[in-house]
């Protein structure tokens, strides 16, 4: 047991007629026909694009973000506003019936209740409260900092006013289609253990929707919308004799018997409608219907509020969460946010459960018997021992990010531009800094390359790199960059830079080389692929440049972005007008990309004048705010290019 409930009666679940094991939810089988349906259209969505090279954007609710940043709205923000809205009429419906990954933790459930193991669920006060803490940071930060800390700075004069204006505001404009599905999403390498954790250890270790209930930054905003719905699980209290099979197989952990007892319907906003206390119901006392909303300071609550931990273990799991959320996000430029939560929430879990370990006679964890009358059993030695393992591998991880960030410290003093740095002309403190930046840029490498890291942190390979070329050691800089174009997510990036350097020091046979051996690798490398095809076109071979994005785009018919290399090849190659019907043609297939755009506005200005050029690059200024600088900037050098003198 975990300890009953501070300061509330604990109410046992009657003895059931039927065993649970016998009895199955009827509506179970068309939720999952929906949430399979659900994971079809994802991979679906996924092999168009793979196979067309553009698609409908990502339905990622993280790219919401995106919108409140740069107000380009895309899918991932119109589905995460469809749930909001759906969430404050109908409850949290979208979480039991369209979530993925809802669904992965139902099945991870389903799997460990096969093998006997049912996890209670782990009831926090404080760790209730981040998913809305990290919904705050993620929704509300970026408005507040733009509208109201960054103009509060530039009045007290702590920032200047050109650095403010980079943060304004730009508008809204639509980005619905992409063609870089995969572009700041984890690797497999990531992926797979993050559902791990998100599916076995959080149902294991938290209890059933653990993630949702503790992890889920989305959730921080549903649940306040799920508090305005007039749609929730009722009960006709004439028919309930209160056998709690509604609450056994509640898959989000709501304990119904006692809401529908105490307030006559299920005000718990963790209900997620699965209906599967509705479909389980052997009196037919439950339905789902209208009930109007109680949400002042006179509404009923029940009584029975079971809490698991005391005010001060609240405290340890809240410093525990803390540390390694803070510890982990980012660590090796791998885990992400919500990976980085999570891993948070199981940590303020064990912590607390060593803690009951140190003080209680008797304690497990599941199936495991851990202490027993004052000794430990083997369960609990390797659970102490596995928990001294990961404090000292956070305590070094800790090690790693402070290192990169003395490193980072240096590299900021770096003032050098390219071309003086390949050249050798660094000035004397820019130099200096690159050395003191090498420095500690090498002692967060992976041990097998001279550090102490157990992993390589890209960005920071980077960084080294740069520091390298700065401080007069390009064939450091230049064999680092070749490490880095050996990985997968940083093959494109890696290789491009590469070839810069290759360049700059007169080495172009080499530059190609590497470029066109990643192309062959990934067709999808689009920046190495287009500093290729400008290699060709500067030298000559346009034909080659050519030949290579009509292939690309006989592969993928949707990748825009090949057909307007093609198209600039031909104009290169003296096809002018076949090269611009080309551009305009990308260009009418991809309105939200502003490259293609602005390319289609130089051949324009090349064989038209100056008129449609300006127009189409304002027009691409006004369907993509977010880049309208640039473009403004280019129509006005465009306009005075054609000036009379």
């Amino acid at each position: 047991m975990r300890g009953e409930p501070a300061g509330s009666a604990v109410i046992s679940l009657p003895v059931l007629k039927t065993p649970a094991r016998a009895v199955r939810s009827r509506v179970a089988m068309w939720r999952t026909a929906a949430l399979t349906a659900v994971t079809l259209l994802m991979v679906a969505h996924i092999l168009h694009w793979w196979l067309n090279g553009r698609s409908v954007g990502r339905f990622v609710l993280s790219d919401s973000t995106r919108t409140i940043e740069a107000g380009e709205i895309n899918p991932g923000f119109l589905l995460f506003s469809a749930s909001l809205l759906v969430t404050a009429v109908f409850g949290r419906f979208m979480c039991g019936w369209v979530c993925h990954m809802g669904a992965l933790q139902d099945l991870c459930a389903w799997l460990l209740r096969r093998v006997g193991v049912r996890p209670r669920l782990f009831r926090s006060r404080f760790l209730g409260y981040v998913p809305l803490a990290m919904a705050t940071y993620l929704f509300v930060w970026p408005t507040f900092e733009r509208t109201v800390l960054t103009p509060t700075l530039v009045r007290l004069g702590l920032m200047d006013a050109a650095s403010a204006s980079h943060r304004a505001f730009p508008g809204f404009s639509l980005d619905l289609h992409t063609e870089r599905m995969w572009e700041g999403l984890p690797s497999l390498l990531v992926a797979v253990p993050f559902l791990l954790l998100c599916g076995f250890a959080t149902v294991f270790f938290l209890g059933a929707r653990g993630l949702c209930r503790y992890g889920c930054p989305y959730g921080g905003f549903l649940l306040p919308a799920a508090r305005l719905s007039p749609v929730r699980i009722k009960a006709d209290m004439s028919r309930c004799d209160q056998c709690g099979l509604c609450t056994a197989n509640c898959t989000a952990g709501v304990r119904v018997h006692d809401q529908v007892r105490e307030l006559g319907s299920v005000a718990d906003h963790n209900c997620i409608r699965s209906l599967d206390c509705v479909s389980i119901c052997p009196q037919t006392a439950l339905s789902i219907g209208f009930v109007l909303p109680s949400n002042g300071p006179a509404a009923p609550r029940p009584t029975c509020q079971p809490y698991d931990l005391t005010l001060a273990e609240e405290f340890l799991c809240l410093v525990v969460f803390l540390a390694v959320t803070l510890v982990a996000r980012g660590l090796y430029d791998m885990i992400p946010l919500l990976m980085a939560a999570t891993l948070g929430v199981l940590a303020a879990f064990v912590a607390w459960k060593l803690a009951h370990l140190a003080r209680d006679q008797n304690a497990r964890l599941g199936p495991w018997i851990l202490r027993s009358q004052g000794r430990l059993r083997p369960a609990g030695v390797a659970m102490i021992a596995l928990s001294a393992g990961a404090t000292v591998l956070l305590i070094h991880s800790a090690a790693v990010r402070t290192v990169i960030f003395m490193a980072s410290r240096h590299d900021d003093r770096i003032t050098t531009p390219f071309e003086q740095a390949v050249a050798g002309l660094a000035d004397a403190d820019s130099a200096d800094a690159a050395r003191s930046a090498a420095r500690w840029y090498r002692a967060a490498r992976p041990i097998s390359r001279g550090g102490f890291a157990l992993a390589s942190t890209p960005d920071a390979e980077f960084r080294l790199a740069w520091a390298d070329l700065v401080r007069g050691n390009a064939p450091d800089a230049l064999e680092t960059l070749s490490v880095l174009a050996e990985a997968p997510n940083t093959r494109d990036a890696a290789t491009a830079q590469r070839a810069r350097v290759l360049l700059a020091l007169a080495r172009p046979q080499e530059a190609e080389q590497a470029l066109a051996d990643c192309v062959q690798v990934d067709p999808r490398a689009f920046t190495s692929r287009d500093l290729l095809a400008a290699l060709w076109t500067t030298t000559g071979r346009a034909h080659l440049a050519e030949a290579m994005y009509r292939t690309l785009s006989q592969r993928r018919p949707g990748d825009s972005e090949a057909r307007a290399g093609a198209g600039r090849a031909m104009f290169a190659q003296g096809r002018r007008e076949e090269g611009l019907a080309v551009l305009l043609d990308a260009a009418a297939h991809a309105p939200d990309h502003p490259d293609i755009r602005r390319d289609a506005a130089l051949a324009l200005f090349a064989l038209r004048g100056p008129a449609p050029a300006i127009a189409e690059l304002e027009a691409a200024a006004r369907d993509r705010p977010s880049r309208a600088a640039p473009l403004l900037e280019l129509a006005n050098s465009l306009r005075q290019a054609a000036a009379p003198k």
